[in-house]
């Protein structure tokens, strides 16, 4: 059986930690320079689990109806632009930040590559989960971690839509992941010719297994910046595992499962710390 390449996966872990430090970071800076209220466990769960349920949903429907790639174009450049917006916001003036927002989402599709996708991306992803990480308490987020995780499962193995929507999505030029090249050939290779799955040259991590750590360490930061740190490494224990599970056989999988259980072990064990 073909082996992960070691060096790509090093790659895939650099750039998993930059976006969940960058986001604990714009998370710590948000929580101290604009008001962001948690909402109640029991509301956030509703609302989490409904906007999931709903945002899955119009994009299913949305595959099915919309045909071209403009519908799906211009809501990937809304979330890169809202997300990377509030990564700039953090640290810059509002206008400046909208300015290198617009910049982004400009270079990003001027030069169409995976080092440009996955920069987009990764500061969208950090913006909108520093969001998110500030208003879901962590105990919602510890039902949410077991709802979504039961639901990865029946979406890869049971209905299987998980994988038929990833891959309609990239056949229309949005790609709900980052994309780390397994040779530096494909470095320069425009994201439209990429189709996922064994053989197409690329490792990838899906966007909501790299934005669903970084929510719960967010939140967790009201225990401390330790807290926050265990999770993230709890989480890369169970990318380690997914991606140990993939070495032996490189069939879709559901990543959220192990990771979820190893960010939350890494949690308990902050607790025990503090105690």
């Amino acid at each position: 059986m073909k082996t992960l390449n070691y060096k790509v996966f090093a790659v895939l872990i650099f750039s998993f930690l930059a976006i969940q430090l960058v986001g604990i970071y714009t998370g710590s800076i948000l929580s101290r320079t604009q008001v962001v209220e948690q909402m109640p466990t029991e509301q956030s769960i509703i609302w989490f689990a409904t906007a999931f349920l709903i945002a899955t949903t119009l994009l299913v429907l949305g595959l099915r109806f919309f045909k071209g790639k403009l519908f799906f174009g211009a809501l990937f450049t809304f979330v890169i632009f809202i997300g990377s917006e509030t990564v700039f916001e953090a640290f810059l003036p509002g206008l400046v930040a909208i300015i290198l927002a617009a910049l982004l989402v400009l270079i990003k599709y001027a030069l169409p590559n995976p080092i440009t996708h996955n920069v987009a991306v990764g500061l969208a992803v950090a913006g909108i989960g520093a969001q998110l990480g500030l208003m879901v308490p962590v105990q919602a987020i510890l039902v949410l971690f077991v709802i979504l995780s039961a639901y990865d499962i029946f979406a890869v193995y049971g209905s299987k839509h998980m994988v038929e929507l990833f891959k309609g999505l990239s056949r229309r030029g949005v790609l709900l992941g980052l994309a780390i090249p397994e040779k530096k050939s494909h470095i320069k290779r425009k994201l439209k010719t990429l189709r996922p799955g064994k053989g197409s040259g690329f490792v990838m991590l899906g966007t909501g297994d790299v934005a669903f750590p970084l929510i719960f360490a967010v939140s967790a930061l009201e225990y401390g910046i330790t807290s926050s740190l265990l999770v993230i490494a709890g989480s890369l224990i169970g990318i380690f595992t997914v991606f140990f599970l993939l070495s032996r056989d490189r069939k879709p999988l559901p990543a959220l499962p192990p990771i979820a259980l190893f960010s939350v072990l890494g949690f308990l064990i902050s607790l025990f710390l503090l105690i």
